[in-house]
């Protein structure tokens, strides 16, 4: 009868892992749906561990991804990096163009709220312009939409300025403390390149962050729907659609004020382009480990081997 031959303790460890996966198996059903959400998370970050420790294992290393370029996300990254090539602009002296894309503005006054991102490479605020025509394929088939954007919102940011100078109310936001730039871009190209946007620099007045949103809304009735004073007009009041009495705040000053500052707190600004582009370029980089030692020369020869077979 054959001896069997002792576990290694790899193959040990192994064995104990499979026999806990097994009793968490029993009591999934068990489980409340957060506990079940918790536990999914969990899962799935051992499931990387998992996979690193068997890269580490493989003599043949794992380059993580391969460089797609019809891939909407790779799109979507170079379109944002395209964006920050461009020339920032004064807000206020847009020339008037064909096309639609993605558009950064940028804050330079003296606002005590956005003092820290004043001045430097971190936008305010970033957004997309979609085609008048979805299926446009050039700039004049696009129509005026990306500077129209741009426009309305610089309207808005005069109107809320010319407010506060009339009502004396203090650190009126002013058009000239806005820049901008903008990138034309092929239809639907903005779709993703937008997200990269604002993922990268969480600008505080885009309303997926939460914070101070509310910017691009416009004219919600207070009598048909049960809307409230967005965070953006409480901090700067002057819309009248916005200053309505029937409207609530949905934040009050303070509130807003808090989380503004943990906002900068947690999200450094970027203080100059080089940092940004290092930023997007990470994206692309692949796992290409460099060997500790030269290759032993049959490690070349299966190399060769499989070559001739192709």
């Amino acid at each position: 009868m054959a001896t069997r031959r002792p576990r290694t303790p790899a193959q040990s460890v192994i064995e104990e892992m499979r026999e806990r996966l097994a009793h968490l198996r029993e009591l999934l059903p068990s489980l409340s749906k957060p506990a079940a959400k918790k536990t999914m998370a969990e899962l799935l970050s051992i499931m990387g561990d998992i996979e690193a420790a068997r890269s580490d294992l493989d003599p043949i290393k794992d380059p993580g991804t391969s460089f797609d370029p019809t891939d909407p996300d790779t799109a979507g990254h170079l379109v944002a990096l395209a964006l920050i090539a461009q020339d920032r602009v004064p807000l206020g002296r847009l020339a008037k163009t064909y096309g639609s894309g993605v558009y950064a503005i940028y804050y330079h006054g003296d606002h005590p709220l956005y003092g820290p991102v004043s001045g430097t490479e971190t936008p305010i605020y970033v957004g997309k312009a979609d085609p008048e025509n979805p299926t446009a394929r050039t700039p004049r088939e696009q129509g005026p939409r990306l500077y129209g954007r741009l426009n309305d919102h610089r309207r808005m940011i005069k109107t809320v300025g010319e407010h506060a100078q009339r009502e004396v109310l203090p650190h009126p936001l002013r058009v000239e403390d806005f820049d901008a730039r903008r990138l034309i871009c092929a239809t639907n190209a903005q779709l993703v390149a937008e997200r990269h946007l604002i993922g990268m620099f969480r600008p505080v007045w885009n309303n997926e962050i939460g914070i101070c949103w509310g910017i691009s809304k416009h004219g919600d009735a207070a009598t048909t729907r049960a809307n409230k004073r967005s965070p953006w007009d409480v901090i700067h009041p002057g819309r009248a659609w916005a200053m309505a009495a029937a409207l609530n705040d949905k934040m009050t000053p303070e509130e807003i004020e808090r989380r503004v500052g943990e906002h900068f707190g947690q999200t450094p600004p970027y203080r100059d382009t080089v940092h940004i582009v290092r930023e997007f370029l990470a994206a692309f980089v692949q796992h290409a480990a460099m060997s500790p030692e030269e290759p032993a020369d049959n490690d070349d020869a299966d190399t060769d081997a499989g070559d001739e077979q192709r």
